[in-house]
């Protein structure tokens, strides 16, 4: 799989698709896709060459996807949709808090409003709520975070990633639980009662988003 992870303003997406198209005719690429791009962007895109997947952020925390066409039309056109930080970067397994300190080096986190100290104070309400309905059902907030997005649509497939053997293994056991359809909507009705708390990305960081 070949990604676009940013959309590039100053070039056509047809020339980048058209790119795309005679790199998988020289044998070079096999599939491609595109990352936070508009639902008008995919069907341009898509009407040169054909995308298997796109990828753009969806979580219990940001839906934005739901809204703005984005898995409307992945729907129609039969692409594939990847969900990435399915858990909020950590956010909703409900190991992070106000007082976590992240490396600013090497964590992007410091640079996110939504990651402040007083957002994640308000936002943890959210982790409470996985956490209180994953207790009625032994399963942790990171399998109900998890789970919920599996549960969506089967050509929708989340990529959480993690560091930690033991996270990689309470992930991996997410597919040990099933839920009715009243449940999940349960708890999606109690986490958006919830106002979020903060910008997912600051101003610089937004502008490299395509919608």
């Amino acid at each position: 799989m070949f990604y676009q992870h940013r959309f590039d303003r100053n070039t056509p997406v047809e020339d980048v698709a058209g790119t795309i198209a005679d790199l998988i005719k020289e044998g070079k690429v096999l599939h491609w896709g595109m990352c936070e791009v508009s639902a008008e962007t995919i069907r341009k895109a898509h009407a040169v060459c054909p995308l298997t997947a796109i990828q753009s952020e969806y979580h219990l925390m940001h839906r934005e996807v739901e809204k703005n066409g984005v898995l409307d039309v992945c729907r129609e056109l039969g692409i594939g949709f990847v969900p990435y930080s399915p858990m909020n970067r950590g956010f909703l397994g409900g190991d992070l808090n106000e007082y976590t300190e992240f490396d600013p080096h090497n964590d992007n986190r410091t640079t996110l409003p939504r990651f402040t100290p007083e957002a994640m104070r308000d936002n943890y309400r959210i982790v409470n709520v996985l956490q209180r309905f994953g207790r009625e059902r032994g399963m942790t907030a990171a399998q109900l975070a998890l789970g919920w997005l599996l549960q969506k649509e089967p050509w929708i497939v989340p990529i959480p990633g993690t560091t930690k053997l033991s996270h990689l293994e309470e992930n991996l056991r997410t597919l040990d639980f099933t839920l009715s359809a009243e449940e999940w909507k349960q708890l999606e009705d109690a986490v958006a009662a919830i106002p979020v708390t903060g910008d997912r990305y600051n101003a610089e960081q937004q502008k490299q988003v395509g919608f």
